[in-house]
């Protein structure tokens, strides 16, 4: 049987590299990314820039699926880079995948978009001492930056595309990735870290899911956490293995 085409975006990104080979034992996939390496199948392009992204597009064709990870993600990034990669890119990324009547795009949102619940620093006008609440994708959302409300700004483009064209969509609300699977490294991250492996199984359960369009947080099964994956499990059929408590089995 011959596999459904899927587009990674950014592919050459910490979590591209993660995700693309398991996705290639599934898919016959291929890359997008501004930066290098370019090896066969993966295309050096600026988001940013519609007609080249729809160029290369319609060169893959026809394309099932994108998993959109392009993006600026510092925290500290300048708004004009904010800007270009995650509000132009990302519209641009929809926008392409309406004019090639692409299925399904799993969006690479952020748990930023609500990030202001856990406050800021001290002296600032929201400093909190205590951890939040459960958070769950019911409660409004509250950016931390302009990354976060960028990452908002992208779910409420994978909403309208999915209510005016019918591209579904799954957003992610990405937790703690670590380059080296190690949550130890900061304290957070014991509630907060996505395994690898946890990761892998949530793109794919995103990929197949029975959903039209949902917003879910995405972490691993950890102790005390403050995100609500309740719906991530039902929905899409989520099931985390790790736990950052143990993480040193997962490690060896």
């Amino acid at each position: 049987m011959k596999r459904l085409k899927l587009v990674i975006t950014g592919i050459n990104g910490m979590i591209g590299e993660i995700v693309t080979k398991p996705l290639k034992n599934i898919y016959e996939v291929y890359g997008i990314d501004i930066h290098g390496p370019f090896s066969e199948g993966t295309f050096p392009i600026d988001i940013s820039e519609f007609s080249q992204l729809v160029k290369v597009m319609e060169q893959i064709g026809p394309i099932e699926f994108i998993v959109h990870l392009a993006g600026q993600s510092s925290l500290t990034a300048t708004w004009e880079a904010i800007l270009r990669a995650n509000i132009i890119g990302t519209r641009n990324v929809y926008e392409a995948a309406r004019v090639l009547k692409v299925r399904r795009v799993v969006f690479a949102s952020s748990n930023h978009v609500t990030g202001a619940y856990e406050g800021f620093e001290p002296n600032s006008h929201l400093f909190l001492e205590n951890e939040p609440d459960k958070i769950s994708v019911l409660d409004p959302i509250r950016p931390d930056s302009d990354y976060g409300v960028s990452k908002a700004f992208g779910e409420a483009v994978a909403r309208y595309y999915y209510d005016r064209w019918g591209i579904e969509s799954i957003c992610l609300r990405i937790g703690s990735v670590r380059p080296d699977d190690d949550p130890t490294s900061n304290p957070r991250f014991a509630k907060t870290w996505l395994s690898h492996r946890d990761l892998v199984e949530l793109i794919e359960k995103s990929l197949t899911a029975d959903v039209g369009f949902g917003i879910y947080y995405g972490i691993s099964n950890n102790q005390g956490a403050f995100w609500d994956i309740s719906n991530t499990r039902s929905e899409l059929g989520y099931s985390p293995l790790d736990d950052a408590a143990r993480s040193g089995s997962v490690r060896q």
